[in-house]
């Protein structure tokens, strides 16, 4: 049965070393921002994901060469977190790891109805009513006032956006952010691999701290003895 480790970064680095000096074939997962170690079978014994704010890793690296290339030293840096779902969104600064800055937007872009976005609608149904109208006009703002919100102080100087929604809508605001002619790839962009509720401030407050933590996945127990000391956040 496996086991969830989570510790903070600054637990990581130190761990992540003993963990290369062991006799296992451990491998970094450049999609999943993480490591892995599978068995001769291929079976899966162990898996992390790292703090969001490490240096990506290469595909198939080998851990040992990862270490290597992580500084001495790891400075916290201040990082933007985006929470979206349809007409909703929560956009925050995190500043030494404590949310300074925030703004929740909301906009009428969901059919009652349905309850499904009117982006979703339009794939299949091409609607000239008003209230379609409206929602895409309410949408057009939506993504228009994300785009704003992130590009102004102090998100501007924020290496790392951290975010949430669905994929329907990142590639929105990618849209959008072309036709304002605002380059996204200026900060570092990592999904949150969490259970986000709903884009608000609560959850984005919640959630905010989650690029501090590394998170360990162990497959199988009885493994335990074979590793360095797994570290355990106490809050």
């Amino acid at each position: 049965m496996s086991r969830l480790y989570k510790f903070q970064y600054d637990q990581t680095a130190s761990f992540l070393q003993e963990l290369s000096e062991k006799p296992f074939q451990i491998y970094m997962d450049a999609e999943k921002h993480g490591a892995y170690c599978d068995d001769e079978l291929g079976k899966r014994l162990f898996s992390m994901r790292l703090p969001l704010f490490f240096e990506d890793p290469e595909e198939r690296e080998a851990l040992w060469s990862y270490v290597e290339r992580l500084p001495e030293y790891l400075e916290l840096p201040d990082w933007s977190v985006l929470l979206m779902e349809a007409g909703r969104a929560a956009v925050g600064f995190v500043e030494q790891g404590k949310v300074v800055k925030h703004k929740n937007i909301r906009k009428y872009m969901v059919r009652k109805k349905q309850g499904k976005a009117q982006l979703t609608h339009l794939k299949t149904k091409g609607k000239s009513r008003y209230g379609s109208r409206l929602r895409l006009k309410e949408a057009e703002a939506y993504f228009d006032e994300i785009l704003e919100r992130l590009t102004a102080d102090p998100h501007n100087k924020s290496p790392f956006v951290f975010y949430h929604c669905p994929v329907r809508l990142k590639a929105c605001l990618n849209e959008a952010a072309e036709h304002m002619g605002i380059d996204l790839a200026a900060s570092t962009w990592r999904r949150l691999a969490v259970n986000v509720r709903e884009a608000s401030f609560d959850e984005l407050k919640r959630h905010s701290r989650e690029a501090l933590f590394c998170r360990f996945v162990l497959e199988d127990e009885s493994l335990v003895e074979q590793l360095p000391p797994i570290p355990e956040y106490k809050a």
